[in-house]
């Protein structure tokens, strides 16, 4: 009984992992719409580096954060076909 208790453990902790994720993702993919928003106004066109490396960071943050929750989910799903 033991083992099966720490077996939910860990998938509890790993639906607390991925709704946290999936929050973040939510707020990365507001603030990534939000920059691409900025990045097509003809104001924000002057080519401005820091605006593109926050643009890039965050896409490539999106990126990780999405590999991540698309692994969990996979663990979880396996978890529950066994």
């Amino acid at each position: 009984m033991e083992k099966m208790d720490l077996l939910e453990e860990k998938i509890r902790k790993a639906a607390d992992t991925i709704r946290g994720l999936r929050e973040e993702r939510g707020a990365l993919e507001g603030q990534l719409r939000t920059a691409r928003a900025e990045k097509g106004k003809p104001t924000s066109r002057s080519g401005d580096p820091e605006r593109d490396r926050r643009l890039e960071k965050l896409t490539r943050e999106r990126q990780v954060i999405a590999e991540r929750v698309d692994q969990m989910l996979k663990i979880i799903e396996e978890a529950e076909a066994s």
